[in-house]
């Protein structure tokens, strides 16, 4: 994550130097305040949402896999084809369960 701590601290520092540049005195110094104290905090929030978005990326391919797999069931015949089709819902459906679980610490 030390790619984003440093695009974090870039674009508070653009903006300093922004406000510094209008001559907002006020502004640039609630700027270096928040990358003196905040800035733990704000990226932590950003690595939160960082991997929600993953997470939520993540359950919407597995399930599309799941409705793939589903449409393949409903036209397999019997044997070998539709167990291993099942083998794969199941092990689609574990999945699922456990990146809901992982969202859920997130929201």
């Amino acid at each position: 994550m030390d790619s984003l701590t440093q695009t974090w601290v870039n674009d508070y520092l653009d903006l300093y130097n922004y406000a510094r540049t209008i001559e907002d005195l006020e502004w640039a110094e609630e700027i270096l305040r928040k990358l003196q104290d905040q800035k733990d905090a704000l990226l932590e929030e950003e690595r939160k949402a960082i991997l929600l978005r993953e997470l939520l990326t993540s359950y919407d391919r597995i399930n599309k896999q799941l409705i793939d797999i589903f449409s393949k069931l409903r036209v397999a015949s019997e044997g070998y084809q539709t167990e291993s089709l099942q083998e794969q819902w199941f092990k689609l459906k574990l999945m699922r369960i456990d990146v809901s679980r992982k969202i859920l610490q997130y929201k």
